[in-house]
């Protein structure tokens, strides 16, 4: 064989050979981007998990003793009033005494006390049902991290899943190129004809243009991830990420169902709501009850005036007390508020069992597609193995002309097609992954 050929076919079967990016231990380029690094940029600047967090600073801000009635109030006032007046008095006795301009003013201060020592019991349900509001809260929030956190697992390995892909297809391009280069050297040598020629070169366009496509994709999807970590609109895409896509393959369904019933974001927000409408009923319980109040006022007060008998008045009043308010008939609005507390309160039981309900199922599904996936990626493996073993066959066939260069290429393809769909069941089981830690509440320990 002419030594020009030899030495394209060796280049070839370079190219082909060359480890995969999926499974090539690279050192990461200076500018790669770590995952625990995308997730706590996520937790620290993306605006719907920092939203989330000042809504539980509210909450917790409403635990206090004051919201829930079981501190005094105190109230002061204070007022200062100025009269001129013009007066003509008539006595009796004939006398006449007649009074232009004369100034009167008064002014004083108070303060007012009062604390409800009793009212049913109403403050502890309160306090209660506000520490509930809290926990829900916080559930909720825990709840949406968790979700942006899975997002932007799945955000990261998705940008690894496009990079590898981009690195398949420019393999592909480059054994296209060097295919091409080979037949138009064949056809010199007049062992290939233009037709050989002409479908290499189409072939040479057509991964070229799924290897621009796939650089396009992996652009739109590196922005996303940069909008999920709240980078600014004009963010560079010109960074990479580790090139593996590592999926956990030791979690078991009945640890991870456990978990699930004991932390998961979601059943604890409908356990929290119960315990909070558990808390209104008592309230609401409340309001059959007398209640007793302790008032004490303190009330300074002082006159001048340049007319009338008296010319001059200051006074010094305390006073105290206790009261004690029973609301004899309402309308019967008590027993509706209490009614409707009931019936809230049964809901809140039934949400609980729901979610419970749906928490496993979702919890199942996830495992089985988990397990599927596994073992999708096992098989996935051993076909690609297959594959470039086809490969090398197929290029020793090729070398000594007992195939076409078109056979080569299907062969060629099937060997891309498999790293693709590796690709694919690897980032389907990471996100499998991922759903069941979310649903159970360990993505957060995780990452």
């Amino acid at each position: 064989m002419n030594p020009f050929l030899r030495l394209a076919l060796v280049l070839l079967v370079g190219a082909v050979l060359v480890p995969s990016p999926t499974h090539a231990q690279q050192s990461p380029p200076r500018d790669t981007l770590r995952l625990d690094d995308a997730i706590q940029r996520a937790l620290d600047d993306n605006r719907q998990a920092r939203i989330a967090r000042r809504e539980t600073d509210i909450a917790e801000n409403n635990v206090s003793l004051g919201n829930a009635g079981f501190l005094p109030t105190l109230s002061g006032q204070a007022n200062y009033s100025e009269t001129t007046t013009n007066s003509e008095q008539v006595f009796l006795s004939g006398e006449t005494q007649s009074t232009d301009g004369a100034t009167s003013t008064q002014s004083g201060a108070g303060a007012d006390a009062r604390w409800t020592v009793f009212d049913g019991l109403r403050p502890f349900a309160t306090y209660d049902r506000l520490g509930a509001e809290r926990d829900r809260q916080a559930a909720a929030t825990e709840e949406q991290i968790e979700t942006l956190v899975a997002d932007v697992v799945e955000g990261y390995y998705d940008v690894a899943r496009q990079q590898q892909q981009l690195a398949v297809l420019r393999e592909a391009v480059a054994i296209s190129r060097e295919r091409l280069r080979i037949t138009e050297l064949r056809r010199d040598l007049g062992s290939a004809s233009d037709l050989e020629v002409r479908q290499a070169r189409v072939d040479l366009n057509a991964d070229s243009t799924e290897a621009l496509r796939q650089a396009v994709a992996l652009s739109n999807t590196k922005n996303q991830l940069n909008q999920l970590l709240a980078r600014p609109d004009d963010a560079s895409t010109r960074y990479a990420v580790a090139p593996t896509i590592q999926v956990d393959t030791s979690l078991q369904y009945a640890s991870t169902q456990q978990t699930a019933l004991q932390e998961s974001p979601a059943l604890t927000q409908a356990r929290q709501a119960l315990r909070a409408a558990r808390a209104e009923q008592r309230e609401l319980r409340a309001d059959f009850f007398p209640t007793i109040d302790l008032t004490a006022g303190l009330n300074y007060s002082q006159l001048n005036a340049e007319s009338g008998f008296v010319q001059e008045n200051t006074s010094t009043e305390f006073t105290y007390g206790v009261s004690i308010t029973l609301d004899l008939f309402d309308g019967l609005n008590r027993w509706r508020r209490t009614q409707n507390a009931e019936v809230r309160a049964t809901n809140a039981r039934l949400a609980v069992e729901d979610v419970r309900s749906r928490l496993v199922t979702e919890l199942t599904n996830a495992y089985e597609r988990y397990q599927n996936r596994l073992r999708l990626v096992a098989l996935e493996q051993q076909n690609r193995e297959a594959v470039r073993a086809n490969v090398d066959v197929a290029l020793e066939q090729f070398e000594q002309g007992t195939i076409t260069s078109v056979e080569l290429r299907e062969v060629q393809e099937q060997f891309i097609q498999a790293e693709s769909r590796l690709l694919t069941v690897q980032f389907e089981a990471k996100q499998a992954e991922v759903e069941l830690r979310r649903l159970s509440g360990q993505l957060l320990d995780r990452y």
